[in-house]
């Protein structure tokens, strides 16, 4: 006859069949809480793709004065951005390669969020107005041209005294989100906005698979 610690020890144990439904249940609150995570998967992809703009900006800005050569910003007709520089800015002035460094490689825009638009800034003075209170950029009346529409990449090209271009472009998302990217390329500041938020459906990335020119990098 089973003694009193041994019928105590089966009382406490699971069987078979509990160890079975608990997985069960787990599996089935898996499948239904799935879709949240996902949702705030995708969620956090816009901000971070401009957190991880703005730092790209801020790169290949100090990488052109510690380097002393040309770099390139391209935004490219499939809504991605890539990173190029002067082979040699001496024998070569005119040549750029893409850039393999670990900074650069690592993707400014995830798989979820993409440059949508972009324009360059017109020239003249600076588009950002500083008052004692704010800083403020000025605004355009032009909006950024989709970069499936283009017929040939944007590029912002920072000299070695780290100055460039001015840019603003917009960054969308699975969700319809959208976000407006301002750089002042003469004084290296940026600032970000939401833009209106569209139809989920309607948020494709750009097909686009053409070729950068020879002109923008190797």
């Amino acid at each position: 006859m089973p003694d009193r610690a041994t019928r105590s020890a089966r009382r406490s144990a699971f069987t078979l069949l509990e160890v079975l439904l608990v997985v069960a249940l787990l599996s089935v609150l898996a499948v239904f809480a799935w879709p949240d995570f996902s949702q705030a998967r995708r969620s956090e992809q816009l901000d971070e793709s401009t957190v991880r703009a703005r730092a790209l900006m801020a790169m290949c800005r100090a990488q052109a004065m510690n380097e002393s050569r040309r770099y390139r910003v391209v935004f490219a007709l499939d809504g991605s951005l890539a990173v190029y520089r002067q082979r040699d800015p001496l024998r070569a002035p005119e040549v750029y390669v893409r850039v393999e460094d670990d900074w650069a490689g690592i993707p400014a825009s995830l798989e979820d969020a993409w440059v949508e638009a972009v324009m360059r800034l017109p020239e003249g003075p600076p588009p950002i107005k500083i008052d004692s209170e704010s800083i403020q950029f000025t605004e355009f009346t032009e909006e950024p041209i989709a970069v499936d529409s283009l017929d040939e990449p944007v590029f912002v090209e920072f000299a070695p005294d780290g100055t460039s271009e001015s840019v603003r472009w917009v960054i969308r998302d699975v969700l319809g989100r959208g976000r407006r990217i301002t750089f002042d390329g003469r004084l290296g500041r940026i600032d970000f906005s939401d833009v209106e938020r569209i139809d989920a459906s309607a948020s494709k990335r750009p097909k686009s698979e053409a070729d950068l020119p020879s002109a923008y990098g190797e």
